[in-house]
């Protein structure tokens, strides 16, 4: 077993992209045309939708539900296929680190392994409504007990039942954090198996997450003040003024000819980029705990899968 270093943890994932540029640009690749398909999805099923409600933002009830439902194909179509991608690139940030000879166009795929983190994904999605739904019921109990016993009590009550759910849902979080990991390493659905896993290693866990979080939203604050600066510039240099800026924020997907601009291309690439780097930074922490807390054990044979 070797020693975790929530810092090493997490600066994993920087070491990861910054040694690997090849696969960084595959997985910028892959996240630009995920994003160019979702907008064509918006456009195509929601487009008009969309485009009222950017038009409308105090919207009658009845009305903003009526837009709501026009748009709901859309949103049914790229719930899956944001399910789809996220497991696929989750699986090729383990896939660099844990398998490497398995090779493909930056680790992606979709096969078994794929697949069973969307199961993973829906299975943890159910148990967390569950979850919810019991400290609503657990919080309520609360609240009503403190208001028979000492009425006096209950805002302090009511904190302190926010703060205790709160550390009971990031404490979970935590303590589960390890199963894709797990499951795509082990080629099978392990669920609790992070529970056993993570035992006594709560702190250093959460803290490689915190500061993982912390690291990769200043590096988005700094990109996307450097990218507001240089649109600004480019948008100027070609006669829109600033209204090119906004519209990057503030699309219009009534059409394609529409949404596409030169400023929506590249803001497409930047968040493209930003989210090639997000990923592993993210996940990589995860790695590194597995490889600290689990015997070495060899993989399961390879299953094959199609490429991506």
């Amino acid at each position: 077993m070797t020693t975790f270093s929530s810092g090493d943890a997490a600066f994993e994932g920087f070491r990861l992209t910054r040694e690997n540029p090849r696969v960084v640009l595959a997985w910028s690749i892959f996240h630009f045309v995920v994003s160019s398909i979702g907008a064509v999805v918006l456009i195509a099923f929601g487009g008009d939708a969309m485009t009222q409600l950017a038009e409308q933002p105090e919207a009658a009830p009845g009305e903003m539900t009526a837009l709501l439902r026009e748009m709901a194909p859309a949103y049914m179509i790229l719930a899956p296929l944001g399910l789809a991608t996220m497991s696929a690139i989750a699986a090729a940030v383990y896939r660099l680190q844990l398998r490497p000879q398995e090779g493909g166009f930056g680790h992606l795929r979709f096969g078994a392994d794929e697949i069973r983190l969307v199961l993973l994904t829906l299975i943890y999605y159910v148990l967390a409504v569950i979850g919810l739904v019991g400290l609503i019921l657990l919080a309520g109990v609360i609240a009503g007990v403190v208001a028979a016993v000492a009425p006096d009590a209950q805002a302090p009550a009511a904190w302190a039942t926010l703060l205790f759910c709160g550390g009971l849902i990031i404490y979970a979080l935590v303590r589960l954090s390890l199963a894709p990991v797990l499951t795509f390493q082990e080629r099978r659905l392990v669920v609790f198996g992070s529970w056993s896993l993570t035992r006594g290693h709560f702190w250093r866990l959460l803290g490689a997450y915190v500061l993982a979080g912390l690291t990769i939203a200043v590096v988005t604050l700094l990109t996307t003040v450097i990218f507001a600066a240089v649109l600004g510039i480019i948008s100027v240099t070609m006669g829109r003024g600033l209204e090119g800026v906004g519209a990057v924020f503030q699309p219009d997907f009534s059409s394609i000819s529409a949404y596409v601009t030169v400023e929506t291309f590249i803001y497409l690439v930047v968040t493209a980029v930003l989210n090639a780097i997000y990923y592993p930074v993210i996940l990589s922490p995860q790695v590194v705990a597995y490889r600290a807390f689990r015997t070495p054990e060899p993989a399961p044979p390879y299953e094959g899968g199609a490429g991506i």
